[in-house]
């Protein structure tokens, strides 16, 4: 998925949702929510690993 803008509001509507099921939902649609985030979380790392190193603390001083 090309468009990050796209992407995002796409990440923001599954996590809305899938609080939502996990108030609302059934069992099987609260799984298929989890394994939904479970893919968007690859995909997101996925994106930071093609991008080069991420520094997870920008206050740590490199050597």
């Amino acid at each position: 998925m090309p468009d990050d803008a796209g992407f995002d509001r796409t990440v923001r509507a599954a996590i809305r949702t899938h609080q939502l099921l996990c108030s609302h939902g059934t069992p099987v649609m609260q799984l298929l929510s989890r394994l939904l985030l479970i893919e968007i979380g690859l995909e997101i790392a996925a994106r930071q690993d093609s991008g080069g190193a991420a520094n997870d603390n920008p206050d740590a001083a490199e050597d």
